[in-house]
């Protein structure tokens, strides 16, 4: 009797095969293991009575990066074998196999490249089994070193015996290399207008040397990582802080930072108990953290060159070998490691694009030799007072994981945002959503999407032809031209088109398996198309994934002086959406003198009302208050103002304590059939508070509390009516951490359960996962080319 076990979920490249074989061999079962397009495949000769216990055997303590979501049992005739084996792969058949994230250097790894007795000693490349690049290096599946971008480099007769051997760590790791056969690093120095090569072939391990003594020097040095470029420099060194800034035209936008072990970002930071889990996982993302400087001043960390007017700064811990090889070599103890690009651009990670374009942001460039498949941004997380973990961004060591399952036997490919772009796609009812690929308006990036696309069509062997391309209703947006690009070259007809801010709200659903069961949507963020061709950003919605889901209310509507300019100015948000020209005039006399050539402009617009845009966007109500606060000059990167507002905020809770929880700003509910949020009334009360010389760290805060009441209040409205008991926030406005957590402790306190993004992030990077989910769990027909609003 025989048994052939089909295995789903991450079960290639982690290990998994070794696991099986060492374990049946260990049992003494007759079998054999082998990798298949769908996953792993194993065959047991096993008596009926112990194929239970016999699995359970084999798929226990499992490979840390390994995940089994199927396990699929077929009885079969037997073969008569006498020993366990592993079998070449199988080629053939639907490729459904998740891909493994690119895995964080291991300890065992670590160790050998600091022991100078280990062949592999300062190798920049060491990675076994359980760690090493994966989705960075993968070209097709199934995943085989010849699949990889590791084709060109044939195993040694070392690493051979090693690739070979069962009961060794590197059985049957794809990557593998070491001195006498893989890739390495070199080391290029600015001269006049372009990089030449620093002689290091006598001696290769030198490349981290010399970059960590040039970032010692206070030089800028450029390093290849796992999925691009970073900028590195020493992250004490104000000069050289300040230069990098000049150089990146990055103005304000904060800088992450990288160190080698936990205790070096001891006394800039209270780690709790999650973020050193999140810092020490294998996926090795950056944390985002509340800044906490020792007291004693024994630290002087340059937190304004670093996070300029913010509360938290983010951190990484070393995860690739030569990361870990600078520190070896007495890099800076605590280095900035930021994306190695122009501002705004997309991370690079080509090599020939590295060493054209980093000439004036760079001094040194650290090239290593194994080619990167596809750019990957670091992943940015963070836990909250809850202990909850959320993304901000998902990409290295997360992506390109399977996220979800939607009920529906359709290949649905989504085709996401443009602002913190992601294409989703559906395959055998499971939702793989890419990495964070960035702003469709760069063309790199509009190329990514392209690329991604093709990738998946690809390693999945789907037929383009049967795919249901899904996008955003946005007429103009990159994402939907590229929806429709797809479909004339597929030749399937019409993109189905999903309203924005309902993707938002069905991607929390499908995250959390809530298809059927009906909740309140709360959908917040600066800007979506709206069913009325308006700007929305404040809805409310009611209903479900098969139902379709019913806009009940929003925040009341303001203006969009000059249109998207106001975006990107909070005083002329500010200037939208205050409709009373009194409290406009009275707004005047705490503006800074500077601005006050801005705020005549802004003057002349609200007389004019040209370009003038209906909106309900909360993003712009975060603007507007802080411009009310003392923000007046424009924003340099994307959600500036809000972020600075929400630290502002934190340092007046700080002041005005707890005892006023259930006080704030004025947001009113004007219950009708359609339910309106009214802001004037804070905003007034804003502007007065200010008059009267009350702090804007108190404002802000008061701001955060009387948005949460009023959000809750109107949640709560509909909840009562539709006798609900569950709320969904979503939407870019929720990274904000202090309105999250006043929400969640205001529904908790009247019995509300919430439900939020946790799989991918609450921002637009989770648009295309909500339109797969909306499109893909709905009861309406296929042929609807637009769901967007179906109630």
């Amino acid at each position: 009797m025989a048994y052939l076990v089909t295995v789903k979920g991450i079960v290639q490249g982690v290990g998994f095969r070794p696991h099986i074989f060492r374990k049946a061999t260990c049992a003494g079962f007759s079998g054999w293991v082998t990798n298949e397009p769908g996953g792993v495949r194993i065959f047991l000769e096993i008596e009926p009575e112990a194929i239970d216990h016999a699995l359970r055997e084999l798929l226990s303590e499992l490979p840390g990066a390994a995940k089994v979501d199927q396990v699929i049992t077929k009885e079969v005739p037997s073969q008569n074998l006498f020993d366990f084996s592993i079998r070449d792969s199988i080629q053939e058949g639907s490729k459904t196999t998740e891909i493994s994230p690119d895995l964080s250097i291991c300890n065992d790894c670590r160790e050998e490249v600091l022991d100078v007795t280990n062949r592999r000693y300062k190798y920049p490349y060491i990675n076994c089994t359980n760690c090493g690049p994966r989705y960075s290096v993968i070209e097709a599946l199934p995943y085989d070193r010849k699949n990889t971008t590791m084709a060109p480099w044939p195993l040694c007769k070392a690493c051979d015996d090693e690739y070979l051997d069962p009961f060794n760590r590197r059985f049957h790791a794809e990557p593998i290399a070491c001195w006498e056969c893989g890739p390495r690093y070199r080391i290029f120095k600015a001269r006049d207008s372009s990089f030449s090569e620093i002689e290091t072939s006598a001696d290769p391990t030198q490349v981290a040397k010399i970059a960590a003594q040039a970032l010692r020097e206070g030089n800028i040095v450029a390093i290849k990582g796992i999925g691009g470029y970073h900028l590195a420099c020493d992250a004490m060194n104000v000069n050289i802080l300040k230069e990098l800034r000049s150089r990146k035209f990055r103005r304000d936008k904060p800088f992450a930072l990288m160190a080698n072990e936990i205790e070096t970002l001891q006394g800039i930071t209270q780690l709790t108990t999650v973020e050193k889990k999140l810092l020490l996982s294998t996926c090795a993302p950056v944390v985002l953290v509340e800044v906490s400087l020792d007291p004693k001043g024994t630290i002087s960390f340059p937190l304004e060159e670093i996070a300029p007017n913010l509360n938290e700064i983010g951190v990484m811990l070393a995860h690739t070998p030569f990361q870990v090889l600078l520190f070896e070599e007495g890099a800076p103890n605590l280095l900035v490691m930021t994306s190695g690009n122009r501002s705004s651009e997309p991370i690079y990670y080509r090599d020939d694009e590295a060493l054209s374009r980093l000439i004036d942001l760079a001094d040194y460039v650290c090239v290593g030799e194994r080619p990167i498949a596809r750019r990957l941004d670091d992943s940015v997380v963070r836990a909250d007072k809850t202990l909850e973990t959320s993304f901000v961004r998902r990409s290295r060591g997360y992506s390109p994981a399977f996220v979800a399952e939607v009920p529906t036997s359709k290949t649905i490919l989504a085709c996401g945002a443009d602002l913190k772009s992601t294409v989703a796609l559906a395959v055998d009812q499971k939702i793989m959503v890419s990495p964070f690929l960035g702003d469709l308006e760069y063309f790199e990036v509009y190329e990514s999407h392209r690329r991604v696309v093709k990738d998946l069509i690809s390693l999945y062997c789907l037929d383009p032809s049967e795919i249901v391309i899904a996008c955003d209703k946005h007429p103009e947006y990159f994402s939907t031209k590229l929806a429709h690009e797809y479909c004339d070259l597929f030749g399937i007809g019409e993109p189905v088109s999903v309203q924005h801010h309902r993707a938002h709200v069905a991607s929390v659903l499908l995250e959390t398996a809530t298809i059927e069961s009906r909740a309140v949507g709360i959908a917040l963020d600066g800007t979506g198309y709206g069913d009325d061709g308006t700007i929305w950003g404040g809805e409310f919605f009611v209903g479900s994934l098969l139902e379709g889901l019913q806009r009940v209310g929003s925040i009341a509507p303001a203006k969009l002086l000059g249109g998207e300019a106001a975006a990107k100015r909070p005083l002329q948000a500010l200037g939208g959406f205050l409709k009373d020209d009194e409290t406009w005039r009275d707004a005047r006399s705490f503006i800074h003198q500077s601005d006050i050539e801005t705020y005549k402009e802004i003057s002349d617009l609200r007389a004019s009302a040209i370009k003038a845009i209906s909106t309900t966007s909360t993003g712009r109500l975060f603007d507007a208050m802080a411009a009310i606060c003392g923000f007046n000059g424009a924003m340099t990167y994307e959600g500036q103002a809000a972020m600075w507002l929400e630290a502002l905020a934190d340092k007046g809770r700080r002041t005005l304590g707890s005892s006023i929880a259930t006080l704030g700003l004025s947001f009113d509910v004007v219950s009708n059939d359609f339910l309106v949020l009214e802001y004037e009334g804070g905003l007034k009360e804003a502007i007065e508070m200010r008059r009267r010389g009350v702090t804007p760290e108190k404002i802000a805060y008061l701001f955060h509390l009387g948005l949460a009441n009023g959000l809750a209040e109107l949640s709560e409205n509909i909840c009562q009516k539709q006798s609900l008991d569950q709320v969904v926030l979503s939407g870019g406005v929720f990274q904000n951490q202090m309105l999250c957590e006043l929400m969640v402790a205001k529904f908790s306190s009247k019995g509300i359960k919430t439900l939020r993004n946790h799989k991918v992030s609450c921002n637009d990077e989770s648009i295309s996962l909500g339109q797969i989910a909306y499109c893909g769990a709905s009861v309406i027909p296929r042929h609807s080319t637009d769901i967007g609003c179906r109630t």
